[in-house]
C-alpha cells in the first residue's frame, strides 16, 4: 500500500476515514480481505507511537464485508490536536489478529490547525 493521507481540520468529524483492507495473496498480489464475521477495530497513534485513540471498535463500521471496505468515524479525541498521526485497522477472527496497513506508517491522518 502506498501512503494514503486523510486530511481534516481540528474538530472536524463529519467525514469518516474510509479504507479497503487488502493483503498480498500467495502470488504477492494485493487482494481484498473479506471482513464478513470478523471484528474490525481502529487505532490512532502520534509520531512517537503513543495512542491518541486506543484500539477500539467504537466508530468503526464495516461497509461491505466481502469487499473489505470499512470506515472510522472520528472521535473528538482523534481530531482534538493538530499534527501528523498514523492510523491502523485491526482485524480479528478466531482469536487471531492482523493489523493493516502492514507497512506501519502508510495510513496517515493529518489534522490541520484552521488558524
Amino acid at each position: 500500500m502506498a501512503e494514503q493521507t486523510h486530511k481534516v481540520q481540528v474538530g472536524d468529524r463529519l467525514t469518516a476515514l474510509s479504507v479497503t483492507i487488502k493483503q498480498p495473496n500467495a502470488s504477492g498480489v494485493d487482494t481484498v480481505v473479506d471482513l464478513t464475521s470478523k471484528t474490525v477495530e481502529f487505532r490512532l497513534v502520534d509520531q512517537s507511537g503513543t495512542d491518541v485513540v486506543a484500539q477500539t471498535t467504537t466508530g468503526v463500521t464495516v461497509d461491505v464485508g466481502t469487499a473489505g471496505t470499512c470506515e472510522y468515524a472520528f472521535s473528538a479525541a482523534a481530531v482534538a490536536t493538530a499534527g501528523r498521526f498514523y492510523a491502523y485497522f485491526v482485524v480479528t477472527s478466531g482469536g487471531l489478529e492482523d493489523t493493516f496497513p502492514v507497512e506501519s506508517r502508510d495510513l496517515v491522518v493529518c489534522v490541520k490547525d484552521p488558524a
